[in-house]
């Protein structure tokens, strides 16, 4: 029988949400290091893609741990990008442009198909607004007469 209940969050959530649940912190969970870099192989959609999650998301959010599923995500939206672009370009969503055969296009299953992938990976990646909704970015404390004295 499997674990019961849905998955832990990662101890860096959920210090970033402030630990609602006031669970006790794991200080011995691993910690992965350094910043995801864009990979060559990604398309140009994908890359454009990778670029603005890099650049929206806090720093240390996404790292090389992370590198996979940022691919993923970044090339199921350049897919549904790009079969959105050819459902438009038909100007008719039910109309016959869009049927094969008495059948629906191919395009409608592979939209279909990678806006499911983005959702479970925006999930994982935090990148969801539901996932965001419950962070709290930390704000720098202002400095008083004793702060000094306290690491």
């Amino acid at each position: 029988m499997g674990a019961r209940g849905p998955k832990p969050k990662p101890t860096t959530l959920r210090v970033l949400e402030g630990n609602p649940g006031r669970l006790p912190i794991n200080h011995a969970e691993p910690q992965p290091t350094g910043e995801a870099s864009c990979p060559d192989h990604l398309s140009d959609d994908a890359k454009t893609k990778w670029r603005e999650i890099m650049e929206s998301v806090p720093p240390g959010m996404i790292t090389v741990a992370d590198a996979g599923l940022l691919e993923a995500y970044c090339e199921a939206w350049a897919t549904h990008k790009a079969a959105s672009e050819e459902i438009a370009a038909s100007r008719d969503l039910f109309g016959k442009t869009l049927l094969r055969n008495g059948k629906p296009s191919p395009l409608l299953k592979i939209r279909t198909e990678a806006a499911k992938t983005m959702a479970t990976l925006a999930t994982r990646l935090g990148l969801s607004p539901a996932d965001r909704s419950g962070l709290k970015l930390g704000t720098p404390k202002a400095k008083g007469k004793w702060s000094d004295l306290i690491a």
